[in-house]
């Protein structure tokens, strides 16, 4: 072959070469401008965290067929999570739901848009901050806070070294909720000059923060507690409860219903017989006595029965979580107490099917001083701690559960606006939501955020893996540069 035909060859080599280069990148750009004019993008994650599970798609295609519609606020422009690696999985949920007819998307800047705020939150009921979410259906309200989203792993020393993006079962659960369901009710009991729920308008807020509705009711005149009653309490009844009230709370009882009991002390010769059965049926018995604090460093200087306290953290071992969310707060602010009486362990024959443990405890400073009833032998107890509050699960009936505590001063508005009693309100509210979960479970697994990475054991495995990923390559490269010079040469 003369020199002047192997030029020519190489020459349309060369040429081959290039045309395939140009029609490489005639073909990638344009269909990288076309995708992302149109959004399309490809989930690469290993646990596909940015596509709806089968169980949300096939959900919301089901309200689509309906023609239902759900207005879901969200307190942050959407466009600012797009460039926001952190927010990146939230992003594109949220993108995926908006595909969907049935989930009206409306986000919006609380600081610039206040008057969506006050359309959606006119009587400041729901606690709404910046990443927060609101989804109503017809007369259904539910908050779900953009703390949530995300869930983090720490080490003993606070570093975050994981993090689950757990927002698609939260966000389907509660459009399922609004959708299907009813606002479950805390019910107050009245007609024993309890306190009433006019006196409670800071904690009827709460509840409504919290997904609860919060009613009141008679027994005396109503034939049975409420379909819709997640939780009966009973807030510091002056006068006992009838025959036919205390049946009327047992069988809801039996049945799986659950009971939040607030005494404070009572200086009249009441004698709450019905109550106390009620208890004793959770091996609970409550003293008719006014725990006083003798040590004065550890009373508030303007409250002479409001003692400091610790609450005590829920049995782990029983899987109980009903203290941990408090401690931080605890270790923080000084619990205090108010104007309290106290309860003890009675040991009855059900007290292996229970499960109970202490919630508020004094310290050994307190003591126990005899008030009202109709106690004939009166003692005053000193040098132990006194418990103020406890808890109880009833695995016979259907895990029924019971709270108490000493005092109901802490859930009215005055003591509520007191900052001093911020840690026994707060177990308040951690008791409704541990007896009474309104987070609708759509069981749909969180998806834990993952990257890239490779594992290197020993030298040996690091110099085959560099030889692979480095090697391999130049190799390749100076085998294409020796053939292409042989036929360049020949």
């Amino acid at each position: 072959m003369d020199k002047a035909s192997i030029t020519a060859k190489n020459k349309r080599f060369t040429a081959i070469a290039w045309i395939l280069a140009i029609l490489v990148l005639a073909v990638a750009v344009p269909l990288n401008l076309i995708f992302e004019r149109l959004n399309i993008n490809f989930d690469m994650t290993p646990n596909s965290m940015y596509t709806l599970t089968d169980t949300t798609k096939e959900y919301l295609d089901e309200l689509d067929a309906k023609g239902v519609r759900v207005d879901v606020y969200f307190l942050t422009k959407l466009e600012d999570l797009e460039g926001d690696l952190e927010c990146l999985a939230l992003y594109r949920t949220l993108l995926a739901y908006k595909e969907h007819p049935c989930f009206n998307l409306i986000d919006f800047d609380p600081d610039t848009d206040p008057e969506t705020l006050r359309k959606i939150n006119p009587d400041g009921i729901y606690n709404l901050s910046s990443g927060d979410f609101l989804f109503t259906f017809e007369n259904l309200v539910k908050r779900l806070p953009g703390s949530l989203m995300y869930t983090y792993r720490t080490d003993e020393n606070d570093n975050v070294i994981g993090a689950e993006f757990r927002a698609e079962n939260y966000i389907t659960g509660y459009i399922k909720s609004v959708v299907e369901g009813e606002l479950p009710t805390v019910y107050f009991l009245s007609g024993h000059g309890e306190v009433p729920l006019s006196d409670m308008t800071q904690l009827s807020a709460n509840l409504g923060n919290y997904n609860y509705g919060a009613k009141e009711l008679n027994l005396m005149t109503d034939s049975a507690i409420p379909a819709d009653c997640c939780i009966l309490v009973i807030a510091s009844p002056k006068q006992d409860l009838t025959d036919a009230e205390y049946k009327k709370i047992q069988a809801y009882t039996q049945n799986g219903g659950h009971l939040s009991v607030l005494m404070s002390p009572d200086e009249s010769d009441t004698v709450f017989r019905n109550i106390e059965m009620l208890l004793s049926n959770y091996c609970i018995g409550m003293n008719y006595d006014r725990v006083e604090e003798t040590d004065a460093n550890r009373r508030s200087h303007s409250e002479t029965y409001a003692m400091m306290c610790d609450i005590i953290q829920a049995n782990t071992e029983t899987g109980e979580d009903l203290t941990s969310g408090l401690l931080p707060n605890v270790n923080s602010i000084v619990t205090f107490m108010p104007y309290s009486r106290s309860f003890y362990t009675i040991y009855g024959t059900n007290y292996g099917k229970l499960t109970a443990d202490t919630l508020i405890r004094t310290q050994t400073t307190a003591k126990s001083v005899p008030f009202g009833g109709t106690n004939p032998d009166p003692q005053t107890v000193e040098g132990q701690a006194l418990v103020l509050s406890m808890y109880v699960i009833d695995t016979e009936h259907n895990n029924s559960k019971l709270v108490v505590f000493g005092s109901s001063d802490f859930i009215t508005d005055a003591g509520a606006s007191n900052a001093y009693f911020i840690n026994p309100l707060q177990l308040f509210l951690t008791s409704i939501t541990w007896m009474y979960d309104s987070d609708l479970d759509m069981n749909i697994q969180d998806k834990e955020r993952t990257f890239d990475s490779l594992n290197v054991n020993s030298s040996g495995e690091a110099s085959g893996l560099i030889a692979l990923f480095i090697g391999f390559p130049v190799l390749v490269a100076a085998v294409g540069v020796v053939v292409w010079l042989r036929r360049k040469n020949g």
